[in-house]
């Protein structure tokens, strides 16, 4: 009699279950999918060792699930493959950030969301968006859990606020604590101005047992925008607390050696001009002498200015200078040609790239460069390098 009751309970539970299911078709009403897919294949000829080939794949969906009209719940998953063809005692199946051949997808964030009459809120897994993490969104971008506000306050006001646990996807460890080290709470606030004369934003960051203050402030001065000229402007300030923590984006100064314990700084400043086919850009980046970290990804907007791929960024370094360069031409509405050039005074690096793209729909893109790095042995690619990528990338 047991065993009857027990199977009617049991099939009572399944008709239960597939009555209250949602059909397929109701369920995606309504959900706002964005991504991207993307492939690149690299050549790598070194000064010293063989030329081989790289292979990286990437897929990435954001989901937007609606509960309200002012609450969504998001979840974004990627996935990323990374072949070389240089041996390595895993066969060149895993790249230095440790991405296997056949990757699983990845949870990167699942957070609600929460908007009405300015305010939005962010809770959860969440991306941290700010000029010193990364957003690419590949990367994946850095994220870490917890809560990031933001208050418009009128139409050229924004206020914002985020307390993250365990930020991680900070380009292999920007930011990296010594063994045994309990990894610190991150803090930031900010408040962002637009106008018609200027965009500018200010931030602060604070990490437990890792940086006491890191002050960002940031301009686009729009004022000659009409003539095609725009002039960007970046400061940072930060202030370590070096008892648990390491570096490992080069913050050292070959003659001068490595001093986190000190107030670092870091300047750079851009002008671009844009007319009718023709694109330039001329910009200027120094580093304090003390040393430091100001930012927690090398490949943040505050970080990766350059207009080259192999050396683009100085903002870890110590007492260190770099003029990079850029000039674009649309060939037609679909195809741009640029040449770029990057020169980094500590290290002795210098580096040319010439390329080029082809928008085959609005969402479908091609590009192509070839880049030439000179560099001494100190800088963090090991020397010279001649780099070819051609990439495919499909944006929704």
């Amino acid at each position: 009699m047991l065993k009857k009751l027990s199977l009617a309970a049991l099939v009572a539970m399944g008709s239960m279950s597939v009555a209250s299911a949602t059909d397929l078709s109701e369920a995606i009403k309504g959900v706002n999918l964005k991504g991207a897919l993307r492939i690149r294949l690299y050549n790598e000829d070194p000064d010293k060792g063989d030329t081989y080939n790289k292979w990286r794949t990437n897929a990435a969906f954001i989901f937007a699930v609606p509960v309200s009209d002012e609450l969504k719940v998001v979840d974004r998953v990627s996935t990323e493959t990374y072949i070389t063809g240089k041996s390595s005692a895993d066969g060149g199946a895993k790249a230095p950030g440790g991405a296997s051949v056949n990757s699983g997808l990845a949870d990167n964030v699942l957070f609600a969301k929460y908007s009405k009459n300015g305010l939005t809120v962010l809770a959860g897994k969440i991306p941290v968006a700010t000029p010193i993490t990364d957003t690419d969104l590949f990367g994946p971008p850095s994220h870490g859990a917890g809560v990031l506000g933001t208050y418009k306050v009128n139409d050229k006001l924004t206020v914002a606020a985020a307390g993250i646990d365990a930020l991680v996807a900070i380009d292999g460890g920007a930011l990296k604590f010594k063994p045994g080290a309990t990894s610190g709470n991150v803090y930031a606030a900010a408040a962002i101005y637009k106008s018609n004369v200027a965009d500018v934003q200010a931030w602060f960051f604070q990490v437990n047992d890792a940086i006491d203050s890191d002050i960002v402030l940031s301009a686009d001065v729009k004022a000659l925008k009409d003539a095609g000229f725009k002039i960007h402007v970046d400061y940072a300030q930060a202030e370590l607390d070096d008892k648990n923590i390491v570096n490992t984006l080069h913050v050292s100064n070959p003659d001068k050696g490595l001093n986190l314990s000190k107030t670092q700084t870091y300047f750079n400043v851009n002008a671009s001009f844009k007319k009718d086919a023709l694109s330039a850009k001329l910009g200027y980046a120094v580093t304090g002498e003390d040393g430091g970290i100001v930012v927690l990804d090398g490949d943040s907007k505050l970080a990766s200015v350059a207009a080259t791929e192999q050396a683009d960024s100085i903002a870890n370094t110590t007492d260190n200078n770099m003029i990079y360069a850029k000039l674009g031409y649309d060939v037609d509405e679909k195809t741009n040609v640029y040449a770029a050039y990057t020169t980094i005074d500590n290290d002795s690096v210098d580096e040319i790239q010439v390329g080029g793209s082809y928008k085959y729909t609005k969402k479908f893109k091609l590009s192509a460069y070839y880049s030439m790095l000179s560099a001494d042995k100190t800088y963090s690619t090991g020397g010279d390098n001649n780099e070819a990528r051609v990439e495919a990338i499909y944006k929704f």
